[in-house]
């Protein structure tokens, strides 16, 4: 009964007070996520030739871009021409700021935000209202699929509130708070019993803290913590952490990816992979040359298509990820992302220029009783060190048999060596990164 009362008077008024329209683009695209390939496509490139008329006329940072190396906007017809386009990259966007923001835009229409900083420096832009709603608008249709609906309970883990405006929201979005860093053995049991007292629809967070939450409430042996479905987003979803949180939340585990105001890609019920929001977004997926790849690992770069404010064409987010032919058996037109495997910068290249991922570290590291949490930390080509947080029953002949398990696997020409520390500590933004390369990655 709420979710009909907030849908229909609540959040109008909410709305026409903060100047979204959430609810009307949530209405479009739970009918363009219908359309065919090829009218996707079309609709991506109409709204593109809009984008480059607007970055032309009335962003500085473009115009010049477009000057400089000779292209006109009526050059980029659709998204086959947009290799044309010099990419655009954190260290450009941090230089350039001032003239990356639209100059027809009035201020009260931008809002200032800051990315999570996973690579431990934040990145602070603009996006303006349309884009955000249609952003929020991609995610709440992906909560749709699970059977979400506006108003519904929900719970997130995340930082505490630190503004008036957001406990406001919280409440009427009958949204129920679980600070990260309150995840520990000592509180497990008040917060199952707060998410119990919620009868969530839906639980939402970082991979890494929905697992932790999930581990000890298995370890514990606390019962029937139950939710609809669990919604990821913000750092990588390893498998084990998806049969962990699935097992003890008695659900599935639907994963999301975005970045800097850009939502970019969801799972669907199928969980065939990650449906690319194109409506809003396109995905280009490149090597070190900036040349494309075909299905293999590239450099995801994206192109914003709703973000009038300071546009983001074809923009080096700095996460790696596989492109998928297939096609999703739930009928969706939405082309699909296969995996998203981590920053470039968390995936480790070695002397032979093999490419591991967390994914091929967390393969076998599961196999070793007594591991709590782990990070891979390469600071030269050559070398690399592994971090472990473990408990009392770790075997200590266990530290041998993986430096022999990881050069089994990647050879005699690195040297590997183990470490033990008390934790891996999170990150300012809530995310732990299990892997930290310093060596440039060549795709």
């Amino acid at each position: 009964m709420y979710s009909t009362l907030f849908k229909n008077c609540i959040f109008p008024v909410v709305e026409r007070y903060q100047g979204t329209t959430i609810q009307a683009n949530i209405n479009y695209l739970e009918k363009t996520q219908w359309l065919s390939k090829s009218e996707i496509e079309e609709l991506q490139n109409k709204k593109l030739r809009a984008l480059i008329r607007h970055a032309y006329d009335n962003v500085p940072y473009y115009r010049k871009v477009f000057n400089d190396h000779g292209i006109y906007p009526d050059d980029i017809k659709t998204r086959q021409d947009l290799p044309r386009i010099p990419i655009l990259t954190k260290e450009i966007i941090r230089k350039n700021l001032p003239d990356l923001i639209a100059k027809n835009f009035p201020r009260s229409n931008i809002l200032e935000r800051s990315s999570s900083g996973s690579t431990g420096q934040p990145l602070k832009y603009y996006i303006d209202k349309e884009s955000y709603s249609f952003g929020w608008a991609q995610t709440f249709r992906c909560w749709s699929w699970v059977g979400y609906s506006l108003g519904d309970n929900y719970v997130k883990i995340t930082h505490p509130r630190t503004t008036p405006t957001k406990t406001i929201q919280d409440i009427l979005m009958r949204c129920t708070l679980i600070p990260a860093f309150q995840i520990n053995e000592k509180n497990i049991h008040p917060l199952t019993e707060k998410i119990k007292r919620a009868k969530p629809v839906v639980l939402r967070g970082f991979p890494s803290s929905v697992y932790l939450l999930a581990s000890l409430i298995e370890k514990t042996g606390i019962k029937e913590v139950n939710v609809r479905a669990v919604m990821t987003t913000g750092d990588t979803l390893l498998p084990e952490y998806r049969n962990t949180i699935e097992k003890v939340f008695n659900c599935k585990v639907f994963d999301a990816y975005g970045g800097e105001g850009t939502a970019v890609a969801f799972e669907c019920e199928e969980h065939a992979g990650y449906h690319i929001a194109e409506e809003g977004a396109i995905v280009e997926y490149l090597n070190s040359n900036s040349q494309p790849v075909e299905g293999d690992y590239g450099e995801l770069c994206i192109t914003n298509l709703t973000n009038y404010a300071m546009p983001f064409i074809r923009y080096n987010i700095q996460d790696v990820g596989k492109p998928s032919d297939e096609r999703c058996p739930c009928g969706r037109g939405l082309s699909l992302l296969k995996s998203i495997d981590g920053r470039s910068t968390d995936i480790i290249i070695t002397p032979a220029k093999r490419l591991l991922t967390i994914h091929f570290f967390s393969t076998f590291l599961k196999k070793f009783t007594g591991i709590l949490q782990y990070q891979i930390i390469q600071e030269e080509r050559d070398k690399i060190r592994i971090n472990l947080v473990k408990d009392g029953s770790y075997q200590e002949e266990n530290t041998k048999r993986i430096i022999e398990e990881c050069r089994k696997r990647i050879g005699e020409d690195i040297d590997i060596r183990v470490e033990f520390v008390d934790e891996i500590p999170l990150l300012s933004s809530g995310k732990r990164r299990f892997v930290i390369s310093k060596v440039p990655l060549a795709l």
